[in-house]
């Protein structure tokens, strides 16, 4: 266990910083427990964190003041690679290319993200990411959890030596620890993806004009599916002021405001893509100005080529090109990146007026605050669609600013229109409860109080062992 009170966090949204009292290091499930009932006796805040790349919505900060931050990131064992049954058991530490790397050869792979390949599959997995190929929380199985009493639970069928059975008769309390702050998650067990025959890649361009009807196009395929797998996105929504010079403005390096794209994953038996194919192009007849229309082989597509990375991903194979090449940089530490950029990720359902609302109050956003943004849409289920949307600001007061109230602003209009957040940010994470159209809240809170008496674990952030 390592203790630093020499504290220097960045974070590349420009949120307020945090007073953290120190970043305590710890690299196994007892010392996790040791530190967890150390701080119910005396009732100091921790804040965990698996390796603190929560980019654009906090990167390393708590949510309040005061927290001292249990770092996981020295938690790297693989406990658990089960290669007959698809499966594998890993601590918070575990990163996307140490994973991946362990599955080379094997008739499994990782459903990886865009993403750092230096990223937590936990972390990730905990905060509702999505993969290349579907939401990470679909193969999020079970849990081990440090209470905020020290105590120690296993959720899904995870037993207490590490072996997954698979979710058994009765209650199962998995997804409560997605996006909550009832317990420290010490390991996950986190479903493979078969390798399958072949995976090639779809990717059709479009003039942004031609959105609403490419809106209709992409709810048909959502809604009637695809004899492969893959997440269909519809990417590169480069919003930009109407009326101000570029100068004013920040954009990726890779921007073109000029051209959106749908781009989906094609993963099964060769018949099934080609079917898949046929489906796809049959479903854009109808949308006016498609610039073109390919599918390409992933194993084949050419380094040099703009969709090489993301073949990368689609075969299991994370990387940090994309990331760095949109920031123009040569590494991962990004917490001081001239370009810095905020998060805002909310559900839209899947229907045309309601993509095409989302993306008009984006627009009026936007040229309201003279502050540029870019903006997918990742159809997850027939019924919604996550929204990810990227506001990208120099570093300068005036554009921190500018970009801060242009999120919070859409946050507001977007809950009005009754798209609410799929994940939040240090800043709104306390108050998202409050806008959930649940009936009941409260017996969250009892579970809280139950799971977490002393209220230790992240205060600020979602629940609280407040009296009701």
């Amino acid at each position: 266990m390592k203790v630093d009170h020499s504290i220097h966090h960045g974070d590349i949204g420009g949120h307020r910083p945090r007073d953290v009292v120190a970043t305590v290091t710890v690299n196994s499930v007892e010392q996790v427990q040791d530190v967890v009932r150390a701080a119910a006796q005396t009732g100091a805040p921790l804040y965990p964190l698996s390796t603190g790349a929560n980019w654009g919505m906090g990167s390393r900060f708590p949510a309040i003041d005061g927290c001292t931050v249990l770092d996981l990131s020295a938690m790297t064992r693989i406990r658990v690679l089960d290669l007959e049954h698809g499966y594998a058991v890993v601590e918070p530490g575990v990163t996307q290319a140490q994973l991946a790397s362990a599955l080379e050869g094997s008739a499994w792979m990782l459903n990886v993200t865009s993403s750092c390949a230096d990223t937590s599959i936990v972390g990730n997995a905990l905060e509702r990411g999505d993969g290349t190929i579907r939401s990470r929380v679909r193969e999020t199985l079970a849990f081990e959890v440090v209470l905020g009493t020290g105590e120690l639970l296993t959720t899904g069928g995870l037993d207490g030596r590490g072996r997954y059975h698979g979710t058994v008769a009765g209650p199962d309390l998995t997804t409560a620890f997605v996006e909550s702050n009832l317990g420290v998650v010490t390991a996950m067990v986190v479903s493979l993806v078969p390798r399958p025959e072949a995976i090639e890649l779809a990717h059709a361009c479009f003039k942004p004009d031609a959105f609403p009807e490419l809106a209709d196009a992409v709810v048909r395929l959502g809604r009637a599916g695809l004899p492969t797998v893959g997440l269909p996105r519809l990417r590169d929504f480069f919003l930009v002021p109407s009326d101000a010079p570029a100068d004013s403005y920040a954009l990726p390096k890779t921007a073109n405001p000029q051209q959106l794209s749908l781009l989906i994953p094609l993963m099964g038996r060769r018949e099934e893509i080609r079917l898949s194919e046929r489906l796809m192009r049959k479903a854009l007849e109808s949308v006016p100005d498609t610039v073109s229309f390919q599918t390409m082989d992933a194993e084949t597509v050419p380094a040099d080529h703009p969709m090489y990375y993301r073949a990368l991903m689609a075969r299991g194979i994370p990387t940090c090109a994309s990331l760095r090449r949109g920031l123009g940089v040569t590494d991962c530490q990004v917490e001081d990146t001239a370009l810095a950029w905020l998060m805002f990720m909310p559900l839209i359902p899947l229907d045309r007026e309601s993509m095409v609302r989302a993306v008009d109050i984006l627009q009026q956003a936007v040229d309201r605050h003279t502050t540029a943004l870019t903006a997918e849409l990742n159809i997850v289920s027939p019924h919604v669609a996550n929204m990810v949307v990227q506001i990208a600001f120099d570093r300068t007061p005036e554009s921190t600013a500018r970009a801060h109230a242009l999120r919070d602003e859409v946050r507001t209009l977007f809950a009005e229109a009754g798209f609410l957040a799929y994940r939040s940010n240090i800043d709104h994470a306390s108050s998202e409860l409050a806008i959930r159209p649940d009936a009941l809240i409260a017996p969250l809170g009892d579970l809280k109080a139950l799971f977490d008496p002393h209220g230790v674990i992240a205060p600020g952030r979602y629940l609280t062992t407040a009296a009701r």
